[in-house]
């Protein structure tokens, strides 16, 4: 698959070419779309994370099941 008309490269002068990669011009968005897919991560993650540390706190301040956990550590 060849994107530009160059059969060599041998003696090109690649400032007469030009780019030569596909979709010039389009890096700025897909750095700004790359950013925002980070940040949405970021944020769905956290969100994700608290949830599950909010179900682990509410878990371990059970007074019946931290006797529980407390006499199975006396027994080991």
């Amino acid at each position: 698959m060849s994107t530009t008309s160059i059969e060599t490269w041998a003696g090109a002068d690649l400032s007469q070419i030009g780019p030569i990669y596909p979709m010039v011009g389009t890096e700025v968005i897909l750095v700004i779309i790359g950013l925002a897919f980070w940040l949405l991560f970021h944020i769905m993650q956290a969100g994700i994370e608290r949830r599950e540390m909010e179900a682990d706190e509410a878990a371990a301040s059970n007074p019946d099941r931290l006797k529980r956990v407390f006499d199975e550590e006396a027994h080991e």
